[in-house]
């Protein structure tokens, strides 16, 4: 446990050794600040039309955080490639490669010592993107049960992305070259999610796997284990796969 403990940390200090971190969170704060002040925005408008019309406005969080999260999903899809990239890859590019695969760590322990520092800057990613439903909870009385579970649902979504990340970093040592696998390997994630709304016989296929279908119901509110199973398998797969090409590795060095 120390080990994987001393790897965590080790990859988490790496992060913020270079700009690359600091990039990504901005950028990624930016889009959600940009996307939230839009959102809050419309239900303003619909608030205004709806009381000149003596109607209610909608819940605050089915109209705000419901859509204000989907999109954050999708941001998933075009940030956490770069978060993963260097995971392996670089270990590879800088020589240090080797060393690892000549050392007494077992592979299991290198495999989730890595991932867990780079879920770790998930974590904190998700913790400032926290702050905009707060000012709703400081200024509104939002539905708890949908923020809740929704942010729980993009933990578990993250974390299975994440697990993806690493496997593609497994397979090169081109940076460059794992993020363009990590992102087809999400953007083949969103076409499938696309075409699970088809009524067709592929549309019920895919709406069965789809990664994205699932989350839809954690920003509803609703709490479905098989999901949560669904994620935690999702990532539990990639992180072994992982492991076979690590091992295979380890054989050939």
């Amino acid at each position: 446990m120390r080990t994987i403990l001393a790897i965590t940390r080790k990859e988490f200090e790496q992060y913020f050794a270079s700009p690359v971190a600091y990039i990504v969170v901005a950028l990624f704060m930016l889009l959600c600040g940009v996307f939230f002040y839009i959102f809050l925005n419309i239900y303003m408008q619909t608030v205004s039309q709806a009381g000149a019309m003596g109607q209610e406005a909608g819940e605050l969080s089915q109209s705000i955080v419901r859509p204000f999260l989907t999109n954050i999903s999708f941001f998933f899809l075009m940030f956490f490639p770069i978060l993963t990239m260097r995971l392996l890859a670089e270990e590879k590019k800088m020589g240090t490669y080797e060393l690892l695969m000549t050392s007494p760590i077992s592979i299991p322990k290198l495999v989730i010592g890595k991932y867990l520092g780079v879920l770790s800057l998930m974590v904190v990613i998700l913790l400032l993107v926290a702050l905009y439903p707060v000012v709703l909870i400081i200024f509104g009385h939002p539905d708890m049960g949908p923020i809740w579970t929704g942010f729980l649902g993009l933990f578990l979504l993250g974390a299975a992305f994440l697990a993806v990340g690493l496997f593609s970093s497994s397979l090169t040592d081109s940076q460059i070259v794992s993020a363009v696998i990590s992102f087809v390997f999400f953007l083949l994630f969103w076409i499938i999610n696309f075409l699970s709304r088809s009524d067709q016989w592929y549309g019920r296929l895919c709406q069965y796997i789809s990664i994205y279908q699932r989350f839809d119901d954690f920003t509803k509110g609703v709490l479905n284990l098989n999901d949560a199973f669904y994620y935690i398998s999702f990532a539990f797969f990639g992180l072994f796969a992982t492991g076979i090409v690590l091992q295979s590795q380890r054989w050939k060095s």
